[in-house]
């Protein structure tokens, strides 16, 4: 990787820029939804979870913030893990999520949207597996409930 970047405990002057590239990220997928989440209403679930609830590290190259990680510790879930489109196939969402095994060495569990066939192709190359699809509580799509356990790792 040619990219020299840090990642770093989140502060909360950083939650505008996690929400503007999640945003960008999520639309990047091509998935659409019923009610799209915009970017204030991303911000606003950001600051209901962090730091309360999520433990989030960012990805900084230089000045901007290109990706991050929200790890809901209690519940041993990989709650977010985005990375701006401009930076994604660099691997820094592969060694974000080689900092959550590491958070959850016991595993840890996932959501994602069924049809994004670019992440679950991702998760499962990884050593995630498909656990259960569920239908979302209030829209019409399902969703990816996946898993990772240490007896699911393969050598990389």
């Amino acid at each position: 990787m040619s990219d020299d970047y840090t990642v770093r405990p989140a502060r909360e002057e950083d939650l505008p820029a996690i929400a503007e590239f999640w945003r960008r990220s999520v639309l990047s997928t091509n998935v659409t939804y019923e009610k799209e989440d915009t970017e204030a209403d991303l911000l606003v679930k950001l600051e209901q979870n962090f730091p309360s609830k999520w433990r989030v590290d960012v990805v900084e190259i230089g000045e901007a913030l290109v990706g991050f990680l929200a790890l809901e510790k209690d519940e041993a879930v990989l709650a977010q893990i985005f990375i701006d489109p401009g930076y994604q196939g660099r691997g820094i969402g592969l060694d974000l999520l080689r900092r959550a095994k590491s958070a959850f060495p016991d595993g840890f569990t996932l959501w994602t949207d069924e049809r994004n066939t670019r992440a679950r192709a991702f998760y499962e190359r990884e050593g995630l597996t498909l656990d259960r699809l569920v239908k979302h509580p209030v829209a019409s799509h399902y969703r990816a409930h996946c898993r990772w356990a240490p007896s699911n790792q393969r050598d990389h």
